[in-house]
């Protein structure tokens, strides 16, 4: 029996070569007449108009890792280490005996995601660390305007399960859990919870209500995922308890159309997280509508050939009329989406295809159909070609990283 092929251990020293940390500096990029610009669907704003003296970014202080001495860069370092190769081992070691048992039909357990360390040697030097380059110091929203004229690879994220050994059940959760993409890597939340809107999890129902991204989530090679969730206590905030904080690099590598469970491990807890790359994927934007609100319990999904898992995107009453939700999805170009709708135990379907106009099926029920009305718009954006902030910043950091500035 063929042994399952052995983990990769990324080097957390941040040296050139160290995936993750920094990544050979690419070629320029496109000039904004080549065809991956002319792709690219820009913001509002036109950041190119930056001079040098108004550059916006601090240089010196862009990193939190720079804050660490190089001796406890290297201590951080090891402990990261030893912590990664151990749970891929122990990951390996179980993939191996359920291999041994031959059953084709075995469910494997989650892969650990790559957590990556505090500080790296790059961010000592003042390199292109992770932190500069995922922007991980400006806390804004990415703009949902961006997005492409061409199908690309797009990640789909299902559900993210939560299961905690330290905490008695339940727990009343808040924080944010979002993806910093290849488009512009600043924040697409789908988890984000005020202090004032926890949600109560409970130990047979662990998973987090997601909510929509603002834009579809764009995988050309690798993302990061930001978490930083917390347990709310009584009292005020300085009684809430850190549950999980940390950044998260996925990589896309090879691994399309197939739905992969990634585990984030902490001290304190335990987060599993079902997604999917797609490839050749467009967003799909659903909305939908209700002409009479209801108290009523109304649960919408939606589902394509290329990912049978369910994404939820309603779960609740609909007390009022107007738009019940709107919420963002991947689909493979030309393929079907399926909008499902539970009501009093009924399901009924509407089915919408990329290229098409309007749903081509939709329930007979006279009762539903006029009660809900439900519409998705594809991609393409039409949007004016403008370059993105991350590319202007990027350019910058280059730039200054060849003339010798950042290290």
């Amino acid at each position: 029996m063929a042994s399952v092929t052995q983990f990769q251990y990324p080097n957390p020293s941040g040296g050139y070569s160290a995936p993750g940390f920094s990544w050979p500096l690419d070629p320029e990029p496109a000039d904004a007449d080549g065809d991956e610009e002319d792709d690219l669907l820009a913001v509002k704003v036109n950041y190119s108009d930056w001079e040098d003296e108004d550059d916006p970014i601090d240089y010196e202080t862009t990193c939190p890792g720079q804050t660490f001495t190089k001796e406890q860069e290297e201590e951080i370092g090891l402990k990261w280490m030893d912590n990664y190769v151990k749970l891929s081992a122990e990951c390996s070691d179980l993939f191996n005996q359920i291999l041994s048992h031959g059953d084709d039909h075995a469910s494997f357990p989650p892969m650990p995601l790559k957590v990556l360390p505090e500080t790296t040697d790059l961010c000592i030097k003042r390199g292109y660390c992770y932190h500069r380059e995922y922007m991980t110091t400006d806390t804004c929203q990415t703009e949902s305007t961006l997005g492409f004229h061409r199908p690309q690879e797009m990640l789909q994220i299902f559900s993210l399960r939560l299961s905690t050994k330290s905490k008695s059940y339940p727990i009343s959760i808040y924080g944010i859990f979002a993806v910093r993409d290849d488009l512009e890597p600043l924040r697409n939340y789908v988890f984000n919870r005020s202090r004032d809107d926890s949600v109560m999890i409970h130990q047979d129902s662990p998973t987090l209500p997601l909510c929509s991204p603002c834009r579809g989530m764009y995988i050309l090679d690798r993302a990061l995922l930001e978490i930083d969730l917390w347990v709310k206590k009584e009292g005020d905030r300085s009684n809430d308890e850190k549950l999980l904080s940390a950044y998260v690099e996925i990589y896309m590598r090879s691994n399309f159309n197939m739905r992969s469970t990634g585990r984030i491990h902490s001290d304190h807890c335990m987060l599993d997280m079902d997604y999917i790359f797609i490839s050749e994927s467009v967003e799909a934007v659903i909305q939908v509508f209700t002409t009479l609100g209801s108290p009523r319990r109304v649960r919408f999904t939606a589902f394509s050939r290329y990912f049978d898992s369910e994404v939820v995107l309603f779960d609740g009453k609909c007390v009022e009329k107007g738009e019940v939700f709107k919420h963002v999805v991947a689909v493979k170009a030309k393929e079907n989406l399926i909008i499902r709708s539970e009501l009093d135990n009924t399901l009924f379907e509407w089915t919408f295809q990329d290229g098409g106009v309007g749903s081509f099926s939709h329930p007979d029920v006279e009762s539903i159909f006029n009660q809900f009305h439900v519409r998705v718009f594809f991609a393409p954006k039409n949007h004016g070609h403008r370059r993105s902030r991350y590319h202007d910043w990027e350019e910058r950091c280059r730039n200054k990283a060849s003339a010798g500035l950042l290290i």
